[in-house]
């Protein structure tokens, strides 16, 4: 080996140190300890717990596996998922990101959240999942730092529904005739638009909805929102959105917070 090429490889060893004090002490775990099935539940309710303190600052609000803020017109959704199979247990961690118009009964409560996206895809440099272990508390803090640092900004990007309506690309979606939804994201772009008293693919999604959706949690049917739509009845519109919204921050128990300003 030459003088040249030791100094070189002297110097990439430095950097490969110096990498390593950079990660967190999660990523420095080399091997994890598991947990018996038993403790799993607990240690995900905790570790879920942790995360929910320090997200509260921000203002969010935990509610089950769910944590909440409410910025302009849209629900920000952090949702920590350990749900498991019929057997009841998992030790799988999966966390989404969801904005959701809550001005529509029911979509809080889907099973896949409206306008959701994986934490990994946003946050390029993650891992695809976690598992619990018994190094869950580090984990716990690991997923909070992640979050403040690279979900906050996102949110911050896509925070109303007039930002969604100018950027709509950013949620593709399919229709419900044409294979599995993009996690819900026809309704994020239906009612960013019809808050924003625009058309451009709010009829084609309404008539998706009339054929293939179901009306049974509003006081207004898909069919009659079509029509309300088509006249471009922009009042009777903002009154049934107006009187969702209130009963369903009602029930979620949520009230703006500081940042509650369009950009």
């Amino acid at each position: 080996m030459t003088w040249k090429n030791f100094k070189l490889f002297g110097k990439n060893k430095e950097q490969r140190l110096n990498s390593e004090s950079e990660k967190s002490e999660f990523e420095q775990i080399r091997v994890f300890k598991s947990l018996p099935k038993e403790e799993w539940k607990p240690a995900y309710n905790e570790l879920n717990k942790i995360i929910g303190a320090n997200l509260k600052e921000y203002g969010f609000k935990k509610k089950g596996r769910i944590h909440y803020r409410l910025t302009n017109d849209l629900l920000e959704i952090i949702d920590v998922d350990n749900r498991g199979s019929w057997s009841g247990a998992k030790d799988d961690i999966e966390i989404r990101i969801g904005l959701v118009p809550y001005c529509w009964q029911g979509l809080t409560n889907e099973y896949y959240l409206v306008g959701s996206k994986p934490l990994e895809e946003i946050d390029k440099t993650i891992r695809n999942h976690f598992r619990i272990s018994k190094e869950y508390l580090i984990l716990a803090d690991y997923l909070s730092e992640r979050i403040i640092k690279n979900v906050l900004p996102y949110f911050e990007k896509y925070n109303s529904t007039k930002k969604i309506t100018s950027q709509p690309y950013i949620f593709p979606y399919h229709t419900k005739c044409g294979g599995n939804d993009i996690r819900n994201s026809q309704y994020l772009i239906l009612f960013s638009e019809l808050k924003q008293h625009k058309t451009n693919k709010a009829i084609n999604i309404l008539e998706n909805e009339i054929e293939f959706g179901s009306d049974s949690l509003n006081q207004v049917t898909w069919k009659e929102l079509k029509k309300l739509t088509e006249n471009k009845d922009w009042e009777t519109i903002d009154k049934i959105f107006s009187e969702n919204e209130k009963n369903i921050l009602d029930k979620l128990k949520i009230k703006p917070v500081a940042n509650n300003v369009y950009n």
